[in-house]
C-alpha cells in the first residue's frame, strides 16, 4: 500500500516529549507516532474499538471523485491555486 505524508504543527514542548518517548523505546519519532495513532484508532478515545462499533468509523457513500484534468481550481487572477499559494508564501 502506498504511503502518504501527514503533516501537523505542535508546540515545542510536545515535540520534545514525543522525541524523548520515542528515544526511550529506541524508536524513530515516525514509528512511535504511527504506533500511538494506530493504538488510539484501535481502542478509540472512549475505549470502544472498531470491531465493537464500526458505525463510528464508517464513512457513508462513495469516495468523492477528483476534478477532470485541466479543471483545477484557479484564483481570480487566473493563476492556479498552487501557484497563488506559493506566491503568497514568498
Amino acid at each position: 500500500m502506498a504511503r502518504v505524508r501527514l503533516t501537523m504543527d505542535v508546540e515545542p514542548e510536545l515535540r520534545r516529549r514525543i522525541k524523548v518517548a520515542a528515544a526511550s523505546r529506541d524508536e524513530t519519532v515516525r514509528g512511535w507516532l504511527e504506533r500511538a495513532i494506530l493504538r488510539e484508532l484501535e481502542e478509540g478515545s472512549d475505549g470502544r474499538t472498531y470491531e465493537e462499533e464500526p458505525e463510528l468509523y464508517h464513512s457513508e457513500g462513495p469516495k468523492p471523485k477528483g476534478l477532470p484534468d485541466g479543471e483545477a481550481p484557479r484564483a481570480r487572477s487566473g493563476r492556479s491555486v498552487a501557484n497563488a499559494v506559493i506566491e503568497d508564501r514568498r
